[in-house]
C-alpha cells in the first residue's frame, strides 16, 4: 500500500511540474509574440528572467495588459466597420426614398 502511495505521489508531482512548464512556456510564447520578434538575445534574456517569480509576475502583467489593448483595438475596428456598414445602409435607404418622391 505504501509503495502505491509513493508511486502515485511521484506521478502527481511530475504532472504538476509538467503543467507548470506548459504555463511558463505559454507565457513565454505570448511575451515573444508581444515583442514581435524572437531573436536569440530576447529568448536568452527571457529565460534568464524566468528564474525569479517577481519577474514572472511582471511579465504576466505586461502580457495581459498588451493583450487587453489588442482586444480593445480589435473591438474598436469592428465597431467602426459596423458603423460604416450601417451608414452605407442608411445612405442607400435615403437615396431610395429620394427616388420614390
Amino acid at each position: 500500500m505504501g509503495i502505491v502511495i509513493l508511486i502515485l505521489s511521484f506521478a502527481i508531482y511530475n504532472q504538476r511540474y509538467t503543467i507548470s512548464q506548459y504555463k511558463d512556456n505559454d507565457l513565454k510564447y505570448r511575451y515573444i509574440k508581444m515583442q514581435g520578434q524572437a531573436t536569440e538575445e530576447n529568448i536568452y534574456r527571457l529565460e534568464k528572467q524566468f528564474r525569479y517569480n517577481d519577474n514572472i509576475k511582471i511579465i504576466r502583467k505586461q502580457v495581459d495588459k498588451y493583450e487587453e489593448l489588442v482586444r480593445e483595438q480589435a473591438e474598436q475596428v469592428e465597431r467602426a466597420k459596423r458603423n460604416s456598414e450601417e451608414a452605407e445602409k442608411l445612405q442607400l435607404e435615403v437615396e431610395s426614398l429620394k427616388v420614390r418622391k
